[in-house]
């Protein structure tokens, strides 16, 4: 029998790190890994996992709101418990660091260890409001998020980096991207720049209709593509007055939430990230591996996976000036663009596979269970309590 994994998240929406656990379920059983995981019952992502023989439990993971979560864990506890049966689950992994608090006490109840997943750049006063000290062991998606967790006081030999890994699919037929195109009022000689991520200030949406602007001057044709929900109206209001002065309102496609992003990366040029903070996004893999180039800013684990000058352009975040010069850059040179994104491919194809981060997760996972049964782990950390 392989290892039995419960997963826990607290689900609220779809995003990135939703559908990296759905990804990730569905690959490590593969590596001998029988995956469990805990979201609710009417959730598109219960369908998804139900779909393909995985088994989910329908309970809603409770959100860490420090002691005032703390009465609903023993209900939740009881609920898990009930459907559940005792000795079934080995290790528990926590998908995101701000449930972690969650998982380390269903962990110690089920006397089992506990892995927590960190997937983005985190502060001091972070790790210890969501006590990742806690956990076992730590799953850091990027060097520069290793970093920031032993910055803030873990030690070095409980984190492990594994990077994000995608499922790599073809490409779609060129006549349905030219449809689609065509559905979105895009002509054949547009060009199209394009973003997918939830509009919210620290993706730098600011910036990029700043940069936007500059590049219309060139490309007075030029089209992008947003595909993401906006869960701040008000940021989103702002945002489109701020396009309106600068005269590309009409430039924008706001596509909002897409289940299957796949046709609108084919549908793009060049794939443009301007965040100000970020761990290792999904979607710079999702476009690299649909061929296309990338230009993103240098934060986070983001030069991790875009290697500048070979499979997109990095540029400084906050910076729209040299943001619209490497779009620009890219949309003058089509055959350049072309060959980045080709490279961008490859180096996903061998770097970043959903199969190679299945391996490297269940290696974590194996470590950590000997580690428990020889005793080695469970004690504090000088600074950890």
């Amino acid at each position: 029998m392989g290892i039995r994994v419960l997963y826990l998240h607290e689900f609220r929406r779809t995003g990135g790190a939703e559908r990296a656990l759905l990804e990730l379920a569905d690959a490590i059983r593969q590596v001998g890994v029988e995956p469990l995981v805990a979201l609710r019952r009417r959730d598109a992502a219960f369908t998804w996992l139900k779909s393909r023989g995985i088994r989910a439990v329908p309970l809603a993971v409770p959100r860490w709101r420090h002691g005032f979560s703390q009465p609903l864990l023993p209900l939740f506890l009881f609920r898990l418990q009930s459907r559940v049966a005792p000795g079934y689950i080995d290790l528990v992994h926590v998908n995101n660091y701000r449930s972690a608090p969650i998982g380390s006490f269903v962990a110690r109840r089920f006397g089992v260890p506990c892995v927590c997943h960190v997937r983005e750049l985190i502060t001091p006063e972070r790790i210890r409001r969501y006590r990742l000290s806690s956990p076992d062991a730590l799953m850091a998606v990027a060097e520069a998020v290793r970093n920031d967790l032993i910055g803030g006081g873990i030690s070095p030999d409980r984190i492990t980096v594994v990077h994000s890994g995608i499922a790599l699919h073809q490409a779609p037929p060129e006549t349905e991207t030219r449809r689609l195109r065509e559905r979105l009022g895009i002509s054949p000689h547009d060009p199209v720049l394009g973003i997918v991520a939830h509009i919210l200030p620290h993706k730098g949406y600011d910036d990029l209709v700043q940069a936007l602007a500059l590049v219309r001057e060139k490309f007075p044709d030029v089209k992008c593509l947003i595909v993401g929900r906006a869960p701040r109206q008000r940021y989103l209001q702002r945002l489109l007055q701020l396009a309106e002065r600068l005269s590309v309102r009409d430039r924008l496609i706001l596509l909002g939430f897409q289940e299957d992003v796949a046709p609108f990366l084919h549908a793009m040029d060049v794939f443009v990230l301007p965040s100000r903070t970020e761990g290792l996004p999904i979607t710079i893999l999702e476009v690299m591996a649909a061929g296309k180039p990338v230009v993103a800013t240098k934060v986070g684990g983001i030069p991790e996976v875009v290697r500048d000058g070979q499979t997109g352009l990095l540029v400084p975040s906050m910076d729209p000036s040299r943001l619209a010069e490497a779009l620009i850059q890219l949309l003058e040179a089509p055959a350049l663009a072309k060959a980045m994104g080709q490279a961008g491919r490859t180096h996903v194809e061998s770097h970043f596979s959903m199969e190679r981060e299945a391996r490297q997760t269940s290696l974590v996972y194996a470590q950590v269970l000997a580690a428990c049964s020889s005793g080695s782990m469970r004690n504090p950390r000088p600074g950890e309590r």
